[in-house]
């Protein structure tokens, strides 16, 4: 499994985001969004919905925060929380596909010396190795707004030819205190915008 590590921006205000231009490419005649499937607990069902854009570059998808704690009295359950989306795609066949995510995350954290949080993100199609565009950990003490986003250039992995598997997307955050008996600390992630714009990248099998 590949995994590459996201750049993390401390402090970073979201005026300071500078949108990046979607060029014009190639795309099939035919795209369409099946399904969409939320899972996790930090997705209830219908929590995710997704919308494919009109010239088949991209999907955005409308979520909310995912939030993590731990610490004394904190259950073991608030300790790790995920999503998982799964996006069914049909296409015109002789195409492959990826996904890249056009801005990122934002989020706060609070931990106590010795407390770790981290982000996991990780796409993959069914029955295909995943790979990790964002993976950071934060170590107490911290107490800080932050932007993750995906290394420039990053783009993978592309759905196998032949063949059109469901596209998942697991984001997970996590909090430990396995460094400090007594400390404490969460984190929460949300989307920047509020939604997660997911870029397409097509190319022609074969």
């Amino acid at each position: 499994m590949k995994k590459t590590s996201a750049r993390v921006f401390f402090g970073l205000g979201l005026s300071a985001l500078v949108t990046p231009a979607i060029a014009k490419a190639e795309t099939p005649p035919e795209v369409s969004l099946r399904s969409i499937t939320a899972l996790g607990t930090g997705c209830p069902s219908g929590a995710v919905r997704a919308v494919l854009g009109s010239d088949g570059q991209h999907i955005v998808l409308l979520d909310g925060a995912l939030a993590a704690s731990a610490g004394p009295g904190v259950p073991l359950s608030a300790q790790r929380v995920f999503c998982q989306v799964i996006l069914e795609l049909d296409h015109t066949p002789g195409w492959s596909y990826a996904v890249t995510n056009e801005y990122g995350y934002r989020g706060s954290a609070e931990l106590d010396d010795g407390v770790t949080a981290t982000v996991d993100v990780e796409r993959y199609f069914t029955g295909e190795l995943g790979e990790n565009p964002v993976q950071t950990t934060l170590r107490g003490p911290f107490a800080e707004r932050f932007v993750l986003r995906e290394p420039a250039g990053a783009v993978g992995p592309f759905s196998p030819c032949g063949a059109q598997r469901p596209l998942n997307i697991r984001t997970a955050v996590n909090v430990s205190t396995l460094g400090s008996a007594t400390g404490a600390g969460r984190i929460q992630l949300t989307p920047v915008w509020g939604m997660e714009v997911l870029r397409l990248h097509w190319r022609r099998c074969g």
